[in-house]
């Protein structure tokens, strides 16, 4: 999964999304890349469920919408997912997510290339 960071430091960050099909929910942890220059930060998100659009509320429990999950279904190579407003692409997926779409869905899951932009230069 892949992040593009709008900020003056932000650049590209890349993330592994984990989504347990035992009770539905995902977990995110960054990739760590040596002499990165960035602060290793372990996970974006903990283990637990993750809404659609997270209802940001005074009081928990007294919305009246109901929030809805993501499914399975949901996460498409090349579709884009947010994570608590972090609008996240989707580029590719491990051999047994692969062949688990394929089996249980019928959808065939082709990655696709992530082009980096062009590097800042700075001048000193």
């Amino acid at each position: 999964m892949l992040w593009k960071d709008d900020k003056y430091e932000g650049g590209f960050n890349y993330f592994t999304l984990n989504f347990f099909l035992a009770d539905s929910t995902v977990e995110v942890k960054e990739l760590r890349f040596q002499n990165s220059g960035k602060d290793p930060f372990p996970l974006l998100l903990k283990k637990q469920k993750l809404a659609r659009k997270p209802i940001q509320t005074y009081y928990p429990g007294m919305s009246e919408v109901p929030e809805q999950y993501y499914r399975p279904e949901d996460f498409q190579i090349g579709e884009h997912i947010s994570v608590y407003g972090r609008n996240c692409l989707i580029y590719s997926c491990d051999d047994f997510t692969k062949s688990w779409y394929q089996n249980n869905l019928g959808i065939e899951v082709q990655p696709i290339s992530v082009e980096e932009g062009q590097k800042k230069a700075i001048k000193h």
